[in-house]
């Protein structure tokens, strides 16, 4: 019996080996190396050897002295709240959902750029987002049109990957000659 693979099957394919991917460098970076001393900000005046909880909100690692928290470890230094804190031999796991990224696409220059975006839209797709970025002056002038100044206008790509892996979602605005470089950048760093 013989078999072809047909276009969406392909499509399937490179999503699931994109996953598995994903999953491997998850693994290796998380569980497979694990961090032997962890660094939070201490939400609470700490004691050196203390046991404290661990737990993340907006991207930010936080000890404290909350029950009922599943990541815990002991401090290994004095730490007044919001300092930095060191935090060895971890137990348990840190809650953390990953971030998303949305991609916006505005024409180049050329065809228009940022007169003919539909701010509408644009400011719809970037309220309720972490953080925006900035891709390109088209990008940089749509957006400062709806009132909204970008978080950052360079290493956009990278630091949208960055706030995902910390639960931040995100979106960069960019000029559509660089959408193929953004969705490249994201899917190797997601």
């Amino acid at each position: 019996m013989r078999y072809s693979i047909t276009e969406k099957g392909v499509e399937l394919l490179r999503e699931g080996i994109a996953e598995l991917n994903r999953y491997s460098r998850l693994v290796m970076r998380d569980i497979i190396s694990p961090v032997p001393v962890w660094t939070a900000l201490a939400e609470t005046d700490l004691t050196k050897g203390e046991r404290v909880s661990l737990e993340m909100h907006g991207g930010i690692l936080y000890a404290n002295k909350k029950e009922g928290i599943d990541a815990a470890g002991i401090t290994i230094s004095d730490a007044r709240s919001g300092e930095d804190v060191g935090v060895s031999d971890l137990k348990g796991l840190i809650r953390l959902e990953q971030g998303r990224v949305v991609v916006c696409k505005v024409p180049q220059a050329q065809l228009g750029g940022s007169r003919v975006v539909n701010s509408e839209l644009l400011k719809a797709e970037v309220q309720g987002n972490d953080m925006v970025f900035s891709l390109g002056i088209e990008s940089l002038v749509a957006l400062r049109k709806v009132g909204i100044e970008p978080n950052a206008i360079f290493g956009a790509r990278e630091a949208a990957i960055e706030a995902a892996y910390h639960g931040i979602n995100s979106v960069i605005v960019c000029a559509n000659e660089q959408v193929t470089r953004v969705l490249d950048r994201l899917e190797l760093g997601a």
